[in-house]
Parts: C-alpha cells; structure tokens; sequence
C-alpha cells in the first residue's frame, strides 16, 4: 500500500501535531505549580469511571439520550483506534494485525465484530447528533462550524473503514479475491466477514460495481481514512475539541477527596505578595497548570450553565463564555507567560547559586535579580482578569453552589479560579460589591455579618440550661451555633429546637457563648482571605484551649469551614451537621419519632452539605421516619439540586440583574403542589421563606428545618 507515501503522512502529521502539543504543554509548565500526583490507583480508577466510562453523560438522568450518544460516539472512536493501528501497518506490512488480534485468535473475531457493529452505531449516533444541532438546538449547545467539521469529520473515518472493509469483502467473497487480499478464515471460527454484519451491507451497496472500480474503491478509502485521521489529530489542539486529547489527563489530575482545591491559605505576611500582585488571581500568569488545564479541557457543552442558578435566571454568567475568555487571555500571552517562567528559574539558580557560595556574591545576584524581576514585570498581561478579561458583574454572580462542577463530564473545577479571582479584586483591587461593607464591617468589630453587639451572641440560649464551655468543658461536644443561628430571628428558633432535642437525647454537649465568632466562611468566598484567617486563627485557638474535638452544627456552611478548610490553620475537629447527628440518634433509639406527619413535604438539598460534604440520605431518613406519605421529591433534587442563592457571599449582596434565584426555586416547590418544604441549612431557611412571602404563599407553605419537625414529632 505505498510505504513511501505512509512514511511521508506519517512523518508531516506526527511532526505538526508535536510541535503543536510541545507548545501546548510547555505553556502548561510555565503556569503556577500544583501538586495532583499522588494516590495514582484512585487517579486511574477515575479515568475509567468519568472519562472511558463516561458517568456523568450516561448517569444523569436529564439529557440522558444526549448523554448516551456522546458516549458511543466517544467508544466508538476509541474501538476504532486499534483498527486504525493496523491500518497504519498494512502500508508496510501487507496483513498486519496487532499481536492477539490475527485470525488465529477468538480475540481477533471478537474484536472485528465489535469494531463494525461500533462503526454502525456510531454512524446513528452522528445522525443523531445532527438532528438535535439542526433541529432540535437545545439553548445550551453553541452551533459553531468547528462543531460540525468534527462530526463530518468522525462520520467520513466511520464510513471510509466500512467501505473498505466493504470492498475487501466484495472481492474475496464475490470475486474470488483478484488481489490475494488477507482475511480471517479459520476452521475454528471460521469466515471473517460472518462477523461483521455491518460490513457485509457496506458491501452490497457497492456490489454492483466492477472489480477494477472496487479495487479503486478500497485504496481511495484506505488513503482517506489515514488523511482523514491525521487532519483530524491536528486540528484537535486547535479548539474547543482539543479535550478529546486532555480529558483523560484532566480526569486524572483531578481534585481527589474534597469536590474541588480548597482555597489557597494565602501568606498575608510576606510584603512580596503584596508588591507583585499575587494574592488571588490577578493576571493569567497566576493560574497554576491544573487551571489550565481545565481551559485546555472545557468542551463548551453548556452543561455548566444549564444548571447553574446565576445562568437560569439571567445573571451575566456563562461558564463556558468564562473559560473561554481566560483561555484566549492564556494563549494571547503564551510567549509572554512562557519567558517569564524561563526568568523565574534564572532567579531561583542565582538565589540558589548565591546560598552555596555561602552569600559572597550577594550584591552582584542581587542587583541581576531585581533586573530580572523588572523583566518579569513587563511580560505582565497589560490586563486585569477581572474588568478587562471578565466583567465584574459575570465574577460576582456565582453562589459557588458547584452544581457546574458536579455535573462537568471532564471534571473541571470552576469554583477555585472564581474564589481567587474574587481574592485578588478584594485583597490587591480593593474592588468588590459595596453591600459587602456593611458585613465585613460587622466581621470586623463584632465577628459577625449582621454587626450585632457579640455580647448578646449567646442571648437565644436564655432559660433553656445550656452549658457554656467557660463554665465547664466537660463534655462530649461542642454545640457550634453560628452567627445566624445566634443572631438571626428566624434562625434562633432552629436553634432552640436542636437544643431540645440533644437535651432529650442525653447529648452531653455546651456552646461556646460569646468566645464563637463568625467561621468567616462568606469573607473567603467573598475573597477577604484577611477576614476569613482573622476569625479562623482566633476560633481555632478558642477550640484547641477546651481541646473540642467533637462540632455539631445545624449551618452547612459552618460545617465546611469547620470540617474542611480549619485543618489549613492547626484546627482539626470531627465535625456532623445536627441532621447527620440527628440521624444517628434515632437509628440508635436514643429518640423516637412520631409517624404522624400527614401534610405532603418535600426537601430541599442545601449546596454546601450536599455537593461539598456528601450529605444527602441523612435528612431524608429523618423525614420519612416523621412523614406518613414520604417525601415528594423537587424535579431537581439530590447532587442537582437548585441553589438557594444565599452561598458564595451572596447571601448579604443584592440581585439587582434578572430574576431573584430564591424565586425561582420557591416556584418550582409551588408546582410541585406541597404544603411543607423541609431546610437544613439557615441561608437556605431565608430564602426560601422570602420566596415564598414573594409569591404569597408563606401560609400555605411552611418552611421549616428539619430541627424544627424533628421536635414536634419526638415521642
């Protein structure tokens, strides 16, 4: 088959695609370090479950046939692979088949058949895919030209295969094999083309054709299918489709543990980071190769913003949009980015030149490094990302609810570049929604958001004979209440009501009073590392002075500051949220609960004790041992339920753009014509409860916390 011809396709389009890929990722090295290398069995175990098994396209059940076609298309493309192998060597090698896969092995029919009946379906699955883009155009999908070269693209290396296959099987089977072509015939399995149905159509289409014009046939689609799939490996790195190549590899570096990185514990003490902007994120150079990875890697499927409540009620937030504004900013300043790191290195061989001849050189290094450094300056990104890249509003709008990550099929961690963009417009801009002030402010002089007096944090607990751990801190937990819980009116009651219960219970437990202070949970997301360590620091040297070790907390928010992100600052604690707790409780018996709940009931997931801590059966096994009828679940529910939008700070900012998103939750439990929402989280109680008086329904719906129904029905 010409292996001159091969070796020259072979050489340009392996030759292009390097230097294509050498680039590529050389600008991945001279972006920020980031550790994702350790524990590779459960790295590789992901790649088969998100990446080869494709769960979360098969596994959502919204958009499953979408999902399910993505899917084979992808296997398909995958099985196709080894065939193009041998393809590639019968050019030199006249029969070639890899090693197994000859026609004296099961393994070799097997994987004939396989490939063709893959090549059939993937050939539907296109067809498919045309039609939703062509007539069906769901919102979320960006009907671009690359989106349609690719799939022409697939769909001509599918046919190509299958009419040569099908003119391979014309001339053996029908014309007594002119060529002397090599096939699978064995005694044992027997005729290789009553494998391959698929084919064996293929080839009647073409039968009515002459020998000569088959045999023409079968070396144009040879050469096609080779061109075809070379031109395709090059123009994958060149757009959104370049993730066919770096989903695997963003799966496997994906975050392992905790859903996504937690925000960085930034070194406010070291004047540098001060000096050269690199608190947060302020230009592109700061992303670390995972970040850019993850831009490598979006696929500008929509999903993100399909379920994102800032996109569904007409924030200016788009998450593809947003990847893709950073990634055009990454590789505008490619070069830029890439000598800057080159620079970077020259300083640390001077610094680390200067340390081993003992320091003799030190006036002399030091003056190259401060040059150095000024070159570095200048290779800067002329842009901020926030303001010139992303629009402020687009930056602010996210509730860091994550539900565009949980629902990512190549794993992209959005919430982390979001924090610390937000961290370097607070920290380095000074930049960020006035209404924030009110609450840093209370933060600041009464270590709580609302600026209430902290003296009177403890107030709620008058005349209920709870224990303050000043007085004695003899017991087995501590009972974190939370500023809302604290403070708020509507949140105290919750509050009161997990009293009684853990009372009830015999729980040994007391509250910290007036030494609680604010977990500064919204100050980080809100990008106030400052704030955030101030409270962090002073709550976690109260906690290890009584040496707690055990937090219950009706806040899911508190809950992952506290669980979560306090070990980054010497605070570890074993830490429940009240309906975990709660649960454990009744299936021990140390509470009963009265079946006697009639009114339907429905729940709502909070996002920080779901997507972030996993927390989803606990709740709704307390409410089905309290409700006559079970629970009626909302239409999106569980890891995709609908954030609230009090999280990610939002909670003490205004939504002065589009629909309100606690409304648009509050609607959806309206159509689900239920009189009891059930809550476990005190953002989500407000705004549910606010929906609801908006709507005018607070009457004939009551929002409750699951505390709150838990108490009335305790036998």
């Amino acid at each position: 088959m010409n292996p001159l011809f091969m070796s020259i396709l072979l050489i340009v389009g392996l030759a292009v695609f390097s230097r294509t890929m050498y680039y590529k990722i050389k600008l991945l090295a001279a972006l920020e370090p980031e550790d994702r290398f350790g524990h590779v069995k459960e790295r590789v175990k992901n790649v088969f479950i998100f990446a080869f098994g494709q769960k979360r396209l098969v596994g959502r059940k919204r958009e499953r046939a979408a999902g399910i076609m993505h899917a084979f298309i992808f296997w398909g493309f995958c099985i196709l692979l080894i065939r193009s192998i041998n393809i590639y060597g019968e050019a030199f090698v006249k029969g070639f088949q890899l090693p197994f896969l000859d026609g004296n092995y099961l393994a070799g029919y097997l994987y004939v058949a396989l490939k063709d009946v893959m090549e059939g379906v993937v050939l539907l699955m296109i067809f498919y895919a045309l039609f939703r883009r062509l007539v069906l155009k769901p919102a979320r999908l960006h009907n671009t030209f690359e989106a349609y070269l690719v799939l022409i693209l697939i769909g001509v290396l599918m046919v190509s295969d299958l009419l040569y296959d099908g003119a391979r099987y014309n001339l053996i089977a029908m014309h007594n094999n002119p060529g002397h072509l090599d096939f699978f015939n064995n005694t044992k399995y027997g005729f290789e083309f009553l494998w391959t149905p698929v084919t064996r159509v293929a080839g009647t289409i073409i039968s009515g054709m002459g020998v000569k014009a088959i045999e023409i046939l079968m070396v144009c689609m040879f050469w096609l299918h080779i061109i075809t799939q070379l031109t395709f490996l090059n123009i994958l790195p060149l757009g959104k489709h370049f993730h066919v190549i770096t989903a695997l590899p963003n799966v496997f570096f994906k975050k392992l543990g905790y859903p996504h990185a937690k925000p960085e514990l930034l070194d406010l003490e070291d004047e540098s980071v001060w000096e050269d902007e690199s608190l947060g994120i302020n230009h592109i150079h700061q992303f670390n190769w995972k970040q850019g990875l993850d831009l490598y890697t979006c696929t500008e499927c929509g999903r993100c913003k399909d379920v994102c409540p800032a996109y569904i009620t007409d924030k200016p937030l788009s998450l593809n949009d947003f990847n893709d504004k950073l990634k055009h900013e990454l590789l505008d300043n490619a070069e830029n980015i890439i000598k800057r790191a080159e620079l970077a290195a020259k300083i640390d061989k001077l610094e680390a030149n200067a340390e081993a001849d003992n320091n003799t050189e030190e006036n002399k290094d030091s003056g190259q490094i401060e040059k150095i450094k000024a070159e570095m300056l200048e290779l800067n990104s002329k842009k901020q990302l926030t303001g010139d890249v992303i629009p402020e509003d687009m930056l602010w709008a996210c509730t860091t609810c994550r539900a565009c990550e949980e629902v990512c099929p190549v794993t992209i961690e959005q919430v982390p570049r979001i924090i610390a963009m937000r961290q370097g417009q607070t920290l380095m801009a000074g930049v960020y929604p006035g209404e924030l002030n009110t609450a840093f402010k209370g933060l600041e002089r009464n270590a709580n958001p609302w600026g209430i007096g902290y003296d009177k944090r403890a107030d709620w607990a008058d005349g209920l004979d709870v224990k303050i751990m000043a007085e004695d801190s003899d017991v087995d937990y501590l009972l974190w209440v939370g500023c809302a819980g604290s403070f708020d009116d509507r949140s105290k009651k919750v509050s009161v009501s997990l009293v009684k219960i853990l009372q009830k219970a015999g729980v040994s437990f007391a509250i910290l009073g007036t030494e609680e202070k604010c977990t500064g949970d919204f100050a980080r997301r809100a990008g106030n590392e400052m704030l955030f360590q101030m409270m962090a620091e002073a709550n976690v040297e109260t906690l290890n002075n009584y040496k707690v070790k055990k937090i219950i907390t009706a806040c899911p928010h508190c809950l992952n500051a506290l669980k979560n992100e306090y070990p980054q600052l010497g605070g570890n604690y074993e830490v429940v949220h009240h309906t975990e707790f709660i649960e454990q409780l009744v299936k021990s018996g140390e509470i009963n609960l009265d079946k006697s709940f009639e009114e339907s009931l429905t729940y709502h997931d909070p996002c920080y004790l779901g997507r972030y801590n996993s927390v989803y059966d606990q709740p709704r096994s307390i409410l089905n041992a309290v409700s006559k009828n079970g629970l009626k679940e909302l239409e999106r529910f569980g890891r995709e339920s609908f954030c609230c939008g009090g999280g990610g700070a939002r909670m003490w900012m205004e939504e002065n753009i589009g629909k309100r998103i606690n409304l648009e939750r509050a609607e959806e439990i309206v159509e689900k014509n239920v009189k009891n929402i059930a809550v476990a989280c005190p953002f989500c109680l407000t705004m549910l409860e606010d929906g609801m008086k908006e709507l005018n329904k607070e009457e004939e719906i009551k929002t409750q916390d699951i505390a709150e129904i838990v108490v009335k029905y305790m036998k």
